[in-house]
């Protein structure tokens, strides 16, 4: 990190320098010493944002783990939290307000208080807490060897520089976000932060703040976009628009009206795995581009032997960049063997080496006997000029023992289903083409700004019902 004047974190109207940035980690550092040991965990409400980035900063450095959520998120209340994880929460004010023993003891003997051992590469930082698509519990620990090297891979890739101001509009419950805002300070570029996700709030703090890099989920991208359109907004200033979270099917000539001078990069990675893949200008759309230096791809099928460009299959990653494993909870489709990792996700290779993502295992609807991957009827649907948003689902059905549903997000009103039947039949299989589209108007969000399946299963699971 930086030390000076010059503004470190920003968040609504709170500003805090590097060097105040430095004091205050020095502080929280100097609590954990006196209240909990080398390696325990300490909950971080992410709430308060502007509070909870010091606070991860200072357990991070110290040799703490901080357990980053919001309370309640994924349906992990905060009394469920302390007993599963044996964690408690701290708030700032708190940890703050400890005896300052070491300090006294310093001050007593005249002499400089010895700098605390830091943390081995190895050693673990972070838990975070995600339901994924199908709403299970469960929280996935990182080590900071895992996240240095990916700060290295961000950097290198993107081309970041400490030069950066980046802008975190998302929760840092979700890992993207936090990775985000933890990498810009690690590099001693300026972070912005928001308190929520509004985005006419967001544009004016960017424009503010000179942002030069964004990170986004698409579906944050596409409302951001909107409401600069809607008030006639640009942004010369930002150079990188950073994004993940799903696949991104906007407009690239409208998104360059908005951020005119910024190369927008897509990449591919989950919680468990960080970087995967990211798409150059001159990839097919329809790929998720190549893997990042040090990641290498299998694809393989059910019984684990490598399967040969072009064909679907498993696909299994190796890097320095993995997590350490599921401390609660777990995913039946994650699977670790000799260093190589798979989260379910299928896919394949092109012969130019480009990665394919075709589905999610645990989303894979089986209609008719026939496998259909939701995520490829979404991609279709999306390409809908009426379709801010949409998300696939299967239904029991006693004739084809699924039976393919579509939620849909309108753009500015509603649009017919047989528009987007007749849409849908143009590039998909009969199979495939979905019996049912309903329109949900207050499409639900999870904290990381990606569309909460849970929630809308549930509402089309009623809406189903009334029908």
């Amino acid at each position: 990190m930086r030390s000076g004047g010059e503004t470190a974190v920003a968040c609504g109207g709170s500003r805090l320098s590097w060097q105040d940035l430095l004091e205050t980690t020095g502080r929280i550092e100097d609590a954990l010493g006196q209240l909990a040991a080398p390696g325990a965990r300490i909950g971080i409400s992410t709430r308060q944002p502007y509070e909870a980035i010091r606070l991860v900063l200072a357990v991070a450095r110290s040799g703490r783990v901080a357990v980053v959520a919001d309370p309640g998120q994924a349906g992990f209340p905060e009394a469920d939290l302390r007993a599963a994880l044996a964690v408690r929460f701290w708030s700032l004010s708190a940890l703050e307000a400890a005896p300052k023993a070491r300090d006294a003891g310093a001050h007593d003997t005249g002499t400089a208080r010895p700098e605390p051992p830091r943390p081995n590469a190895s050693d673990p930082f972070y838990i975070g807490l995600t339901s994924g698509s199908t709403g299970r519990p469960k929280a996935f620990q990182r080590s900071h060897g895992s996240w240095l090297t990916s700060f290295a891979a961000c950097e290198d890739t993107f081309g970041l520089t400490r030069a950066d101001r980046v802008a975190v509009p998302g929760s840092l419950s979700h890992s993207l976000h936090l990775f985000g805002a933890l990498h810009a300070l690690h590099m001693g570029a300026r972070l912005d932060l928001s308190t929520g996700f509004r985005p006419r709030g967001i544009l004016k703090t960017m424009r503010a703040a000179g942002s030069t890099v964004l990170y986004a989920t698409p579906t944050q991208l596409d409302l951001l976009l909107r409401a600069a359109r809607a008030g006639g907004l640009t942004f010369p200033g930002v150079r990188r628009v950073l994004l993940s979270g799903a696949k991104w099917h906007g407009s690239g000539d409208t998104a360059a009206d908005v951020f005119p001078a910024a190369r927008f990069h897509e990449f591919y990675g989950t919680s468990e795995t960080s970087f995967i893949a990211t798409r150059a200008v001159d990839d097919p759309p329809a790929s998720v581009g190549r893997p990042f230096p040090g990641v290498a791809i299998d694809i393989r099928d059910d019984a684990g032997r490598s399967l040969a460009p072009g064909a679907p299959g498993l696909i299994h990653v190796s890097s320095a960049m993995l997590f350490d494993g599921y401390v609660l909870g777990g995913d039946p489709d994650t699977r670790r063997e000799d260093g190589w990792l798979s989260v379910g996700d299928q896919g394949f290779v092109d012969d130019g080496g480009r990665l394919h993502l075709l589905g999610r295992r645990s989303r894979m609807l089986v209609c008719a006997g026939v496998n259909v991957f939701a995520e490829e009827i979404e991609a279709v649907l999306l390409r809908h000029d009426r379709v801010a948003a949409c998300a696939v689902f299967g239904r029991p059905d006693p004739l084809r023992g699924q039976r393919i549903i579509a939620a849909i997000r309108a753009r500015d009103g509603s649009v017919s289903p047989d528009v987007l039947r007749r849409h849908c039949q143009a590039f998909l299989d009969p199979i495939k083409v979905p019996r049912a589209f309903h329109l949900v108007e207050d499409w639900p969000l999870t904290t990381g700004g990606k569309a909460d399946l849970v929630t809308l299963a549930q509402r089309i699971e009623r809406l189903e019902k009334v029908t």
